[in-house]
């Protein structure tokens, strides 16, 4: 039995894509509420899909998936 089509589907693929993009969300959120010191929840969330965008770049760029 194989498991090639395994996470075919639209959930599947974001699931992966959270998955790999995850350890950006919290340092990217500590740096923009660290950054963003008058207004901490907006430079969290910012920070959170800033930094959740660049490290899963950053781990597609590395693995060469790009």
């Amino acid at each position: 039995m194989s498991d090639i089509g395994i996470l075919n589907d639209p959930l599947g693929l974001a699931f992966v894509l959270l998955l790999f993009g995850a350890p950006g969300i919290p340092l990217g959120a500590v740096i923009g509420a660290w950054q963003w010191r008058r207004h901490r929840v907006r430079g969290a969330l910012i920070g959170a899909a800033v930094g959740y965008g660049l490290w899963l770049i950053g781990w597609l760029a590395f693995t060469d998936n790009l």
